[in-house]
């Protein structure tokens, strides 16, 4: 069931938000798995450090050469309009860095928790986002979870 205001939104109509996955763990696998099915998402981009990943997951995700993306070219990726948005899967110390970079690139951002290693990162984080007019959310999914949601019910 979809609000009216959902039912006008492009997204609802069939469109989806194209992801560029960044960073290729295990962590990945799952969500590029996930993407296959979204009603509003489709796995679009890559970005790894890795030739021979980047060869294997452009083959089974149908992801073109021009969104395959190493860490060192990330920043070109402001050029690229079939990516929205890209998620941040990287390792905790790198998740400032990229959120930074994607957000100076004009792309909104998904980080994967914990947000960064620091309050400062964080702080920064949200900064580029804001400057740059994109969106940061964080990858927790467990607001909805039934537990969590009963406990914010009892408190």
């Amino acid at each position: 069931f979809l609000s009216n205001a959902a039912k006008k939104s492009p997204i609802a109509e069939g469109d989806k938000l194209n992801v560029a996955l960044v960073g290729l763990g295990n962590y990945s696998n799952i969500l590029a798995r996930a993407l296959e099915t979204s009603q509003y998402c489709r796995l679009a981009g890559i970005v790894t450090g890795t030739p021979a990943k980047a060869e294997d997951w452009s083959k089974k995700y149908n992801i073109p050469k021009k969104n395959i993306y190493n860490y060192q070219n990330f920043d070109t990726i402001k050029d690229n309009k079939d990516i929205d948005l890209v998620y941040v899967v990287l390792p905790n110390s790198m998740h400032a860095e990229f959120t930074i970079r994607a957000a100076r690139a004009g792309k909104h951002v998904i980080c994967e928790k914990p947000m960064a290693v620091s309050v400062q990162e964080c702080e920064e984080m949200i900064k580029a986002c804001k400057d740059a007019g994109v969106q940061l959310a964080i990858g927790y999914r467990l607001h909805y979870e039934p537990f969590n949601l009963e406990i914010k019910r009892l408190g």
